[in-house]
């Protein structure tokens, strides 16, 4: 074999490789650009999502501090200098209006946290009416969805005090009594706890244990946000003792 013609299959050779690589490359090319376009559409979907939720829920969350406006409003009086915050005139008025508010962020934001704040004022208003079992489901089904969430607490405490007004005083203080005797994971602070057991037994009508369990708010907690109301209790339990 001569040297040119070893000089034209090496040619021929270095023009396949490059071919081949040229080829190869092209398909990677066309692979990284399918999943680059691939990024690329995951990130702008996941991006629209998260704008799609946070706008979503920020206007839940609007929706929601306008209507807890409206519940916490005071009333219009007669004679009294105007109130900027006054809407309504009367408490009839102003629950009617409210609770179309917290219904209506409810059913436009389903699955916010917007809507799961809502629902407890929805509970808070049917207790109002008292219609225990709307309000027993709707605290019910927060505190089971949501153990986590920072509202629990106030769920709970609300649902014990509602099972007591409901004539479950006997079965709220037998369960309270379990859960101070634990050591953690208890479903409500110790204080929180002691108020609603007074409230318990005061409603069974055992004057004993009511002063006791308020004397026990008084000495082992006295800074707590119970402690001026347990005083004050603890001195009307003294005079019906």
């Amino acid at each position: 074999m001569d040297r040119s013609h070893r000089q034209q299959l090496k040619h021929d050779r270095f023009v396949d490789e490059v071919g081949s690589l040229t080829t190869r490359a092209r398909e990677n090319q066309k692979l990284l650009v399918s999943l680059t376009a691939a990024i690329v559409a995951v990130c702008v979907i996941g991006y629209g999502i998260y704008f799609y939720r946070s706008t979503r829920e920020r206007k839940a969350q609007d929706a929601l501090s306008l209507a807890i406006e409206a519940v916490d409003s005071p009333l219009i009086q007669a004679g009294q200098p105007p109130d900027p915050r006054a809407r309504f005139r009367t408490d009839q008025e102003r629950m009617t209006r409210s609770e179309a508010m917290f219904l209506d962020v409810q059913k436009k934001y389903d699955g916010t946290d917007a809507s799961d704040v809502a629902n407890l004022y929805l509970a808070r208003i049917a207790a109002s009416k008292n219609d225990i079992d709307t309000a027993r489901k709707l605290l019910g089904h927060f505190i089971s969805e949501h153990p986590k969430h920072m509202l629990v607490g106030a769920a709970r405490y609300s649902l014990f005090e509602l099972r007591i007004s409901n004539g479950e005083a006997p079965q709220v203080a037998n369960e309270l009594t379990q859960e101070l005797a634990k050591t953690e994971n208890q479903v409500l602070p110790a204080d929180a706890m002691l108020a609603v057991l007074a409230h318990a037994y005061e409603a069974e009508g055992n004057f004993e244990k009511t002063k006791e369990t308020y004397r026990r708010i008084i000495t082992e907690f006295p800074d707590s946000v119970y402690a001026v109301d347990a005083q004050r209790r603890f001195g009307a339990a003294n005079v019906n003792g």
